[in-house]
């Protein structure tokens, strides 16, 4: 027997809920958007004048849009118009791109907050596993082409690091104008090239290569779901530590109990932020202060308490010279005598310089302990599971989804199109773990409503049989 698809010219009678009801990514957006506090999205509308389309409709299709991997306007508009998934929450509508365009662009600040309150909304529901958290980065290129703004930042980055070393020499503002005039560099038309994204900057990739990038922020929990989002035109990681980890506070109501994240993140002052807010951190040290022998590293000095100095291994003491600031970080700086290190049979092995300095932050005592911490096998095996939960994501919006470039400008443009990716991803996240099941809870209020119903007639049906009386005056 042949299966025919019959007259596409034969008028069909369907419902959008029946099609579609076998996709739960569909039931999932309009059931998470319903949820949401549109009152700041609907103010920006007015009643009077044009007619125009409704605001959590556009919302619904830019959130499956995304989940869909597409983030063209004119494709959206396509599957809009063609494909049944799109219509299920236009109906008959059919906004084009330039709608669509314009919507997002104009309401890209609101996402923020719309992911916040997802996140909030599945905290809630008891669905996040914040029992171990992961921070980490990644590099996504930007809209606008590096071309024109390779020269800029160049000039740039020379005129930071001429105010370092100017502060580092410490040439006085008033006595020092003629070495500042005579160290600054000479002004070309270059520098005051309009950018068409001033706020992205070059960043090394994954590709190896320097691109006109911003550095994108995340902290995923057990199940790969994320509790928060920023971006930054910021290459280094650590500086974001301390930001990213008060949002995920805000999110879970409390500071997080645990928390792993990569080298890229550390610094001194990170390790003791984990440690005042009571965090439990994994994160590896760097070591800093190359020696010719990796036997005479600061670590192999010992600290004697009662005298304020330190024992290098061949037995020699350092006293404590002088304190100063660096960066806000303060430094006890202690050396070993010239005599004492000019004589010792080490010295070739421990020192380039005439006699052993060391140089001990504030944070030394704390990243010795994470040390320790990082070096048993219950450390390392927390700290494997890094990789397990956060670079699964990554892999997902890069590959799954095919984010590997903004298609805005702007930091805070950006900001918001990576808050809506975010979304995407907690959206299939949810319909993938089973966590959030609309169609399930539908199903059950429809068979408490079938069970209400029964025993409501039931009811009615034995007043019928024992006071056909009554039942006689009621049913008249």
């Amino acid at each position: 027997m042949i299966l025919s698809p019959g007259n596409p010219d034969q008028l069909e009678f369907c419902c959008r809920a029946d099609v579609l009801a076998e996709e739960p990514l569909i039931k999932t957006v309009d059931e998470v958007v319903s949820r949401l506090d549109l009152t700041e999205l609907y103010g920006r509308y007015h009643e009077g004048g044009r007619p125009f389309f409704d605001p959590a409709m556009q919302l619904k299709v830019l959130f499956f849009a995304y989940c869909d991997g597409i983030r063209s306007c004119r494709e959206i508009a396509k599957h809009v118009r063609f494909d049944v998934r799109y219509r299920y929450f236009c109906g008959s509508l059919r906004p084009d791109f330039r709608t669509i365009n314009r919507f997002r662009k104009d309401n890209l600040d609101l996402l923020g907050d719309y992911f916040a309150q997802m996140v909030l909304s599945c905290r809630k529901s008891g669905m996040l596993d914040a029992s171990l958290l992961a921070l980490d980065g990644t590099k996504i290129r930007a809209s606008a082409s590096g071309r024109k703004n390779r020269r800029r930042q160049l000039s740039e980055v020379l005129q930071e690091r001429l105010k370092e070393d100017v502060a580092t020499d410490g040439i006085d503002d008033d006595a020092g104008e003629e070495q500042r005039r005579d160290k600054a560099p000479v002004k070309t038309g270059v520098e005051q090239a309009e950018a068409s994204d001033p706020d992205a900057r070059f960043m090394k990739t994954s590709e190896g290569a320097l691109r006109l990038s911003y550095n994108s922020q995340v902290v995923v929990d057990r199940n790969q779901f994320i509790i928060a989002a920023d971006v930054s035109n910021n290459a280094d990681d650590s500086v974001q530590f301390k930001s990213m980890m008060q949002q995920s506070e805000r999110m879970l109501g409390g500071p997080p109990e645990r928390v792993v994240a990569d080298g890229g993140y550390y610094s001194g002052a990170n390790v003791s932020y984990g440690v005042f807010q009571g965090i439990d951190l994994y994160l590896p040290v760097t070591k800093t202060g190359r020696v010719p022998d990796d036997r005479f590293h600061r670590d192999a000095f010992g600290y004697d308490a009662s005298h304020d100095r330190y024992c290098c291994p061949a037995g020699a003491s350092l006293s404590y010279q002088r304190t100063r600031q660096r960066r806000g970080i303060t430094i006890r700086i202690y050396r070993g005598g010239a005599a004492t290190c000019g004589q010792c049979a080490f010295r070739q092995q421990c020192t380039t310089d005439r006699y052993r300095c060391l140089e001990i932050s504030e944070h030394y005592t704390h990243e010795r302990a994470m040390q320790a911490k990082l070096a048993g096998a219950e450390g390392r095996q927390i700290y494997d599971q890094r990789k397990q939960l956060v670079e699964p994501v990554f892999g997902n919006l890069k590959f799954n989804l095919g984010f590997v470039r903004y298609a805005v400008r702007t930091l805070s443009k950006v900001k918001g199109e990576f808050h809506l990716m975010c979304i995407a991803h907690n959206l299939k996240k949810l319909v993938a773990l089973g966590l959030f099941l609309p169609g399930l809870v539908a199903s059950l209020q429809c068979f408490l409503g079938s069970v209400l119903l029964w025993l409501k007639m039931a009811h009615w049906s034995l007043i019928r049989r024992k006071h056909p009386i009554y039942w006689a005056s009621v049913a008249s």
